[in-house]
């Protein structure tokens, strides 16, 4: 039994994304990139060129802040900016856009007092303010794909998987870490990063090596680590992985 995991790709686009674009389309791999509204301005070209490639661009925020810092009306404002963004970027390449994907910066969906706060683990504190924002996500029309194949037996907090309409993840890969001095797991090194793929602690989020559920893999397009953005696809491709697209 093939191991099917679905690729996401956040903090798009940054100065080597087309390169990252070719890689994947080489390979046949298709991808959720989720990029943020101020960074499609400045590579506006380069995202018209990854939607005519067939990749699904989500939106990632205006200025990939976290929601906890921001004011309702603000993340309000931040959502709908990139969702005009992501239009344009549609309209430039001549292509209908698919569907209406978002994912939080960070995942945190507003409810905390601030983004430390909720960096810190904390407790939501405010309902309101989250469901402020998956009414504007609904207004817009954005979903939740349907994501087949997904063992919630592995996740302690089922119901906010799919529950509401931002994408989660089910694996982070954490290679942002690389280089940072205390990262947590040990995540500072190429060589822990890597080894994250072979780890079989699924009631921890490292289910890669277990074919009975699909996983939803989280990368980033961040310039420190493009040559380690290859090195995970190669070793995606080398376990064997099946890569499914909502589409």
């Amino acid at each position: 039994m093939k191991k099917q995991v679905y690729l996401t790709i956040d903090d798009a686009p940054t100065k080597y994304f087309k390169d990252k674009v070719d890689y994947l389309y080489k390979r046949k791999i298709p991808a959720i990139i989720f990029c943020v509204g101020s960074s499609i301005e400045k590579y506006m070209d380069d995202v018209v060129y990854a939607i005519k490639k067939g990749f699904l661009i989500g939106n990632h925020s205006y200025a990939h802040e976290h929601f906890s810092d921001l004011t309702i009306e603000q993340g309000v404002e931040s959502i709908r900016t990139t969702d005009r963004i992501v239009d344009e970027v549609y309209r430039k390449a001549g292509v209908q856009r698919p569907m209406k994907v978002f994912r939080f910066p960070y995942f945190d969906t507003g409810a905390n007092i601030s983004g430390t706060d909720y960096e810190s683990g904390a407790d939501s504190m405010n309902k309101e303010r989250p469901e402020a924002f998956q009414a504007v996500l609904k207004e817009l029309g954005y979903v939740q794909p349907a994501f087949r194949g997904i063992k919630l037996e592995y996740f302690p907090d089922k119901a906010s998987m799919f529950e509401y309409l931002d994408v989660k993840c089910t694996f982070d890969q954490m290679e942002y870490n690389l280089g940072r001095e205390n990262a947590p797991y040990g995540t500072n090194t190429e060589e822990a990063i890597l080894g994250r793929i072979d780890e079989d602690v699924p009631y921890e989020g490292r289910a890669l090596n277990r074919p009975d559920t699909t996983d939803i893999i989280l990368v980033h397009d961040h310039e420190n680590t493009t040559e380690l953005f290859y090195k995970l696809i190669d070793r995606y491709i080398e376990k064997g992985f099946e890569f499914l697209s909502v589409l």
